[in-house]
């Protein structure tokens, strides 16, 4: 059973005190920015991404961003150099000097067009259901349908990949469904390559994620610092808070202990006033 962040917070410092290096991921959607009915408004606040910047520039500290968007899409919204970026649930990942792309999510590109139609012809007729295709993967949203229709555009997306011979899987997400190649990597693994491309063995890793998707991650990563945010279904997570306000909270909390004393970090103010607000 996962515990509050805050009251944990005591905890969680003196590991960090210990720790030779960090490795910081973050999913976007419901973690960094609240879930937008319409994803393309989703934005950060230009003080925000400056606090971002100012971790990823950390001698000691990587930072990796990972969504279900296209990873272009999600490197446009933040534009932070320095950052990893991941799109598609870890099917593609982009850092400084490397680039990664799942070869049999690029081989299915043809199927999952041919599947994007599909989809789009059947719910043209359910107002406020969206098909996305990011390129790798396809989102179907029905945050902006009425209510009264979710049960039609689950039946929809079901009966579009029943009964044919197709490369895919679907999954569910926050008022999405969501449709990824049949491949043997998730969330998690990218996670896990990531860290191994960026930091040393024995960084410590701590991950804020908010949606069912992000349970492979927690499940990867048993020994690090995991978060989930929001509440709702049971969780693998050692850790939740309920807002991304508060991830943003832990965030800055972490920049004040980078500047008052270089890592091995400092735990002064851990469980303070200020903190909690």
């Amino acid at each position: 059973m996962s515990r509050s962040l805050f009251d944990s917070i005591q905890e969680i410092g003196e590991r960090l005190s210990l720790a030779p290096h960090l490795f910081l991921c973050l999913d976007f959607d419901g973690t960094l920015t609240p879930s937008a009915d319409d994803p393309a408004l989703a934005s950060l606040p230009l003080d925000r991404l400056q606090l971002l910047q100012s971790l990823s520039g950390h001698p000691l500290l990587s930072l990796a961003v990972i969504s279900g968007r296209e990873r272009s899409d999600l490197q446009g919204r933040l534009g932070v150099p320095g950052i990893t970026y991941s799109g598609n649930h870890g099917l593609e990942i982009s850092g400084p000097g490397f680039i990664f792309i799942e070869p049999t999510a690029v081989d299915c590109r043809g199927e999952l067009q041919k599947l994007t139609a599909d989809l789009t012809s059947r719910l043209q007729t359910i107002e406020g259901a969206v098909v996305e295709d990011k390129g790798l993967t396809i989102s179907v949203h029905y945050r902006q349908a009425a209510p009264a229709q979710w049960e039609g555009v689950r039946r929809i997306v079901h009966a579009a990949l029943a009964n044919r011979n197709h490369p895919f899987q679907l999954t569910t997400g926050n008022m999405v469904f969501e449709v990824r190649p049949r491949v043997h990597w998730n969330k998690g693994d990218a996670v896990v390559w990531i860290k191994n491309r960026l930091a040393t063995a024995d960084a410590l890793t701590i991950y804020f994620g908010d949606d069912t998707i992000d349970e492979d991650v927690f499940a990867a990563l048993a020994e690090g610092i995991t978060v989930k945010v929001g509440n709702g279904l049971p969780t693998t997570a050692h850790y939740q808070v309920e807002t991304p306000d508060e991830v943003w909270r832990f965030l800055s909390w972490l920049e004040q202990q980078f500047g008052q004393q270089p890592l091995p970090l400092a735990v002064n103010g851990l469980g303070s006033p200020s903190f909690r607000e």
